[in-house]
């Protein structure tokens, strides 16, 4: 009887606070697919976001995700992996354009408005392989105040750690939805602090990187001069796996096209891959700012910031205090006003110029349709009054903004690298909210602080005004568990520097907690095996993978033992068995990363079917062996046949004995195969139904090789043999 013995502790999967790694692990082992991930995470939105404590982070949900899924997962079977977030469930805001779901903005204006095409970041993101869950709620139109809640979408998302607090805006319905662990990861739109501020009050982790490093193309816009987007998680690895993917240097993108010119692109700072930077000694000998004005609004809010800032002073840092005026901050607001209110219309009217008949097309189309029959009694007063401003103030032409273009941001942004130069700063930090979540509208909580008045301006709006860099990161808990963060802003193109200093920071620190208001359900934990050790025995044994306890065929031993066996890994996700034939003659199938061993016996080893990286070795006997691509073969002893397949690009080595090397079967392959170990006038060459003859090949001396071509496809080459060694007799032709 075979027998399976673990060879590692089992792992648990835990979907409350999954990471990337930790759900592409249980993928790769295959104890989750993306469809049953997907489900999970289904059925968490349906408990607690529309029933339940009914959240209100989601405004839609894409009813293909199931189906993408099953997609995804056939192609990781079959060996695609699209990229880090292959398979990887993930939430848009609602101004995420998405060419297959609707992009409303919050507003019952667009609803079921589909747009023509993705959002240039959805489309990158769809290319690495992440799953649109769907669409997480906002503030209308993304102002800070909300545009008027005249929707079936209203009313205030919660915050999953105090129902009575809310989730900030305008991206909080994704802080609280990856915050309530309804997905791995997910996109926020940031005009004014937009994706730093839900990352408080739901103490998650947000970037806003520097303008113009992602491309805003499809982002329905408040003002462009202003706007940036980014992804929002759990920890800062995910939250940086995620950035690699939406970065994109495009000089035609809209935000480059804005009046307020986006920082100068440095094209060799545009990243694939910024998880290179993920580096935990980066505190070390750091210099950073404190900024001062952003303190005093809640004692608590302080206690942890200033016990954040000692944690990174134990780990090297060293901190200058940043006391920044008031007419700085002055300056600063009067301008974020500004462009605010002269882009929005312009800028709002050339998105809704895309977007079919039937929607309104201008700011006044909007504002006639707040005041219609329809909606009067749903509209704030201030809100439509809001709207109104906005009208009159002129738009591009109002002479304050004219001046805020030509003179302000530039004497802003000369201000603050003198200030990051002078100190010689890697960042400057701040409570990233100056309290804590606040109650939602109309609900009194005597626990709310708030002590002295704010200042001018929030400080994450030096990173919103100047298209400055921002990593926003959990700082820790109140005593009554509500999370707060702490935000690490650099001038332009410093993510590789902001990552190592919040990577440092959190690894240290640890600060991320669940909501526990929001438990986990049925299914959402179960642990797996990784590695087995299968033995076989002295009879004829079939040890197929996915057939035996614990034996998935990842990461697995087998060993056979005496008999003619049949061994199946095909099944595997990503394989990388330890494969033992034994004594008799076995048949071996195997799928990806796998070492086969033949040993005894006349044994045949196949990875025709497998996805590549294989490697076969025949052993004693008479062995036969198929490659599919990117595979390696060894006779090693006895008289054996090594045959190919149509991609080519394997190794091929016969060993003693006289071996048959078929490196063309039905069809030329894509790519040469490698030869080495030939001897000629013992082993041969064969080309299986092509109908070729010796005649049709040429032989081609290249250094110490030779390469065998059929006309001018090169097939084979051989190495450590001379071009004059080949003849007739050396082949096979079928």
């Amino acid at each position: 009887m075979v027998t399976t013995f673990r060879l590692s502790a089992p792992t648990t999967f835990k979907l409350i606070e999954a990471t990337i790694e930790e759900i592409t692990k249980a993928f790769d082992f295959g104890a989750l697919t993306a469809e049953q991930l997907v489900q999970l995470y289904l059925n968490r939105i349906e408990t607690y976001d529309q029933k339940g404590p009914a959240l209100n982070s989601m405004i839609s949900v894409n009813p293909n995700a199931l189906e993408i899924a099953r997609e995804l997962d056939a192609e990781r079977q079959a060996g695609t992996i699209k990229g880090p977030l292959h398979g990887i469930p993930i939430v848009l805001k609602d101004n995420f354009d998405t060419f297959d779901m609707p992009t409303t903005a919050g507003s019952i204006v667009l609803k079921d408005s589909i747009p023509p095409d993705d959002a240039r970041s959805t489309a990158l993101l769809r290319e690495d392989g992440a799953i649109i869950l769907g669409k997480a709620n906002m503030r209308e139109f993304a102002a800070r105040a909300g545009l008027g809640i005249y929707t079936e979408f209203g009313g205030e998302t919660r915050n999953p750690y105090n129902f009575n607090r809310n989730a900030s805006g305008s991206s909080g319905g994704t802080g609280a939805a990856v915050a309530a662990n309804f997905a791995v990861l997910g996109t926020g739109s940031d005009t004014g602090g937009s994706i730093r501020g839900p990352s408080s009050f739901n103490g998650i982790v947000g970037i806003r990187p520097t303008r113009g490093l992602i491309p805003i193309d499809g982002i329905i816009p408040f003002a462009l001069s202003r706007d940036g987007i980014g992804p929002m998680a759990r920890t800062v690895t995910d939250a940086v796996t995620a950035l690699g993917p939406m970065v994109e240097y495009d000089p035609n993108d809209p935000i480059f096209q804005t009046l307020i010119p986006a920082p100068p692109a440095q094209p060799d700072k545009f990243f694939e891959d910024y998880t290179q930077f993920l580096q935990t000694g980066a505190l070390e000998g750091a210099r950073i700012g404190v900024g001062l004005p952003w303190f005093g609004g809640d004692p608590e809010v302080d206690r942890l910031i200033n016990e954040s800032i000692q944690l990174m002073e134990d780990l090297g840092a060293t901190f200058i205090d940043l006391d920044l005026s008031d007419e700085l901050l002055t300056t600063m607001i009067d301008a974020s006003r500004s462009i605010g209110l002269a882009e929005f219309p312009s800028q709002l009217a050339d998105y809704l110029s895309t977007l079919d008949e039937g929607y309104p097309k201008t700011l006044e189309d909007i504002i006639a349709i707040a005041e219609s029959p329809e909606f009067a009694d749903l509209v704030p007063p201030n809100r439509l009054q809001g709207l109104k401003n906005i009208q009159e103030y002129g738009g591009l032409s109002n002479p304050e903004y004219i001046d805020v273009v030509e003179n302000v941001i530039p004497a802003l942004r000369e201000t603050f690298f003198e200030i990051y130069e002078s100190n010689d700063l890697d960042a400057i930090v701040f409570p990233t909210t100056r309290t804590l979540a606040s109650p939602l509208q109309g609900v009194t909580d005597p626990s709310f602080v708030e002590i002295l008045p704010a200042a001018p301006i929030r400080g994450v709006e030096i990173a919103s005004l100047l298209g400055f860099s921002d990593i926003t990161v959990p700082a820790g808990f109140s005593e009554d568990g509500l999370p707060i963060t702490i935000s690490f802003t650099g001038v332009p193109y410093s993510e590789p520097d902001l990552i190592g200093l919040a990577y440092s920071f959190e690894q240290q620190s640890q600060l991320r907690g669940a909501p526990p208001l929001l438990p986990a359900l049925e299914g959402e934990e179960f642990e797996y095996v990784t590695e087995v050790l299968v033995q076989g025995t002295e009879a004829d044994d079939t040890i197929v993978a996915g057939d035996l306890t614990d034996f998935d065929g990842n990461a697995d031993t087998i060993v056979a033992d005496a008999g003619d066996d049949l061994i199946d890994t095909t099944a595997a996700i990503s394989g990388g068995n330890l494969i033992y034939g034994g004594d008799g003659d076995d048949t071996i199938f195997v799928g990806l990363n796998d070492k086969a061993y033949g040993e005894a016996g006349d044994d045949l080893l196949d990875a025709s079917q497998g996805r590549g990286g294989n490697l076969l070795s025949g052993g004693l006997g008479n062995d036969t062996l198929f490659a599919s691509s990117n595979d390696q073969l060894f006779g090693d002893q006895g008289d054996d046949q090594l045959f190919v397949g149509t991609g080519g690009d394997n190794l091929l080595t016969g060993g003693a004995g006289a071996d048959q090397f078929w490196i063309a079967n039905g069809e030329l392959p894509a790519a040469p195969n490698t030869v080495t170990d030939f001897e000629s006038g013992v082993d041969v060459i064969g080309f299986a139904d092509l109908g070729l003859s010796f005649e049709e090949l040429s032989f081609t001396q290249v250094e110490e090789d030779t390469l065998m071509s059929v006309g001018e496809t090169p097939v084979a080459t051989f190495l450590d043999t001379e071009a004059t060694a080949f003849a007739a007799t050396d082949f096979v032709f079928t």
